[in-house]
């Protein structure tokens, strides 16, 4: 997902910056209901400013038409599954700090204007703290492992799929 956005904070245009604003609003609008009927009933704006509302707020911002998203592939996750799932979008909070940092310091150097509501709700990674210690709380084995990394790629496969990127097939687990 990195290497889709490289560079994005030296597009002067704000094509790429539209582009991840975009995805994250699609992919929020898929996902959290998901999450929230889920097993875990992981709400992924709890304790922070709400991502999803953020992303909403950015995307009228910067005149962005919300584009039906394709289906999520698991409507209906297991425990382990929605686990899988949360890791991916909770874990996205770990760039989120940096991204701000880097386009607070293009406005201040470039006097750009982005909005950045939404990488300023995600920049808490308290959410993705607690997730991963109810991770380790739960008891497992090996084909409940395999169904939390099958379902945390296929929601990388969906990510990268609401931004045009066709998705690869990976060996890594």
């Amino acid at each position: 997902m990195d290497a889709l956005f490289d560079g994005m904070f030296n597009d002067a245009t704000g094509a790429q910056y539209k582009r991840f604003i975009a995805m994250n609003l699609a992919a929020h609008e898929a996902i959290e209901p998901v999450l929230a009927q889920s097993p875990i009933g992981l709400r992924v704006d709890e304790g922070d400013a709400g991502r999803l509302d953020a992303a909403r707020r950015d995307a009228a911002e910067l005149r962005i038409e919300a584009a039906p998203a394709p289906e999520f592939p698991l409507p209906r996750p297991d425990l382990f599954e929605a686990f899988g799932i949360g890791y991916v979008l909770e874990g996205s909070r770990l760039g989120a700090k940096y991204m701000s940092r880097a386009i607070k310091r293009d406005r201040d150097v470039n006097g750009g204007s982005w909005p950045t509501a939404y990488l300023e709700a995600s920049s808490d990674a308290r959410p993705f703290t607690r997730l991963l210690d109810r991770m380790a709380a739960e008891p497992s084995d090996e084909a409940d492992i395999r169904r939390a990394v099958a379902a945390a790629d296929a929601t990388f496969r969906y990510f990268r799929t609401l931004c045009g990127d066709e998705p690869r097939r990976t060996n890594r687990v």
